[in-house]
């Protein structure tokens, strides 16, 4: 007879499995990713292996270790754009290798799903999520998109800087003279 706790306890065993075996595809993603160049497919080459170790090969699995690949690149890659002073203090040595451990929390952590069925809840817990002040990849430490940011604001401040002060010029210039004064547009 199936009772709730059996339920509970079968399906935890099975959670337990399934984490076992994304740990161990993870493990494959890294030393995949430290011995293979970017340029190399490197999801094809562990889709082989998992053909020749005799994985289950089926087209659900096969989304799913690409969806736990891309998530794991992405990961990779938002590490390797760290400043150098945050990345000493996120890797293991000054190389700039990630331990095993640090990427596999951050999986679970990206992984992990709220069981809500209200909508606003599950919406305030992805915003909370990612709006959590986190050490490393906080939202204080987005040095690339201030720097876009930058790039994109200051013309708009040039611009109209610019056109104020040749306005309050043309502006002076005809109090002074009677004579009126000729004005062009700026276009920038």
């Amino acid at each position: 007879m199936w009772s709730p706790a059996t339920l509970s306890l079968e399906s935890k065993s099975e959670d337990k499995a399934a984490d076992d075996c994304d740990f161990m595809y993870i493990s494959d993603i890294l030393r995949a990713s430290h011995y293979l160049d970017h340029g190399s497919n490197a999801f094809l080459l562990l889709e082989k292996q998992q053909y020749v170790k005799g994985k289950d090969t089926s087209k659900v699995s096969r989304l799913q270790r690409k969806l736990i690949f891309d998530t794991i690149n992405e990961i990779l890659n938002r590490k390797k754009q760290l400043q150098p002073w945050k990345l000493i203090s996120v890797t293991n040595s000054g190389s700039g290798e990630t331990s095993l451990q640090q990427i596999w929390s951050e999986f679970q952590n990206i992984r992990e799903r709220d069981t809500s069925d209200d909508l606003l809840e599950v919406i305030g817990g992805v915003l909370r999520k990612d709006l959590a002040e986190d050490a490393i990849n906080g939202w204080e430490g987005c040095p690339l998109e201030m720097s876009k940011a930058v790039l994109d604001i200051e013309p708009l401040i040039f611009r109209d800087l610019i056109g104020e002060t040749i306005g309050d010029l043309a502006a002076l210039a005809g109090e002074s003279n009677d004579i009126p004064a000729h004005c062009r547009k700026l276009v920038f």
